[in-house]
């Protein structure tokens, strides 16, 4: 077994022991500029947090900034073939929050972000077939360099 395989497996192990108690499926597309600004890998973690942000105050209200209430989540970025930078996540959605809110929800919230595109996917209770697909090999330059870990969300607070 290769290193890259030992860390894919750990993080795999990492993710489905994780304490989801409705995770979503979530993919957000970027767009390849906003203005005069290309995006990259800086600008996307960037737009992310934004977007995180807003999400969190959506949906958890004023407890998302009072509280340090936060959703758990775990970001991976990639590449497409067409080079267009996009966020593969599982998102827990609150258990006071309907899938079709939630949907709702994070289609705005992305909308009002910078770089937020018009493709958004959400799929409700992904399985472990999700795990393999946001660890994939393909689309990305190194797995660990593509999980953008300034907005990883790993423990409830």
């Amino acid at each position: 077994m290769t290193s890259e395989q030992a860390c894919r497996e750990q993080l795999a192990r990492l993710i489905n022991t994780m304490p989801f108690i409705a995770p979503a499926a979530v993919t957000l597309t970027m767009k390849k500029r906003h203005g005069a600004r290309s995006v990259d890998d800086i600008a996307a973690s960037e737009n992310f947090k934004h977007f995180r942000n807003r999400l969190e105050h959506s949906l958890l209200g004023s407890a998302a900034k009072r509280y340090g209430r936060h959703l758990l989540m775990i970001v991976v970025l990639e590449t497409s073939a067409d080079n267009r930078l996009h966020y593969h996540c599982i998102i827990d959605r609150p258990y006071h929050c309907t899938f079709h809110r939630f949907i709702t929800v994070v289609r705005e919230e992305w909308a009002r972000t910078d770089f937020g595109y018009r493709q958004v996917d959400i799929q409700d209770e992904p399985d472990e077939g999700w795990t393999s697909y946001l660890l994939k090999r393909r689309q990305k330059r190194s797995l660990l360099d593509s999980i953008d870990w300034a907005n990883c969300q790993l423990f409830a607070e």
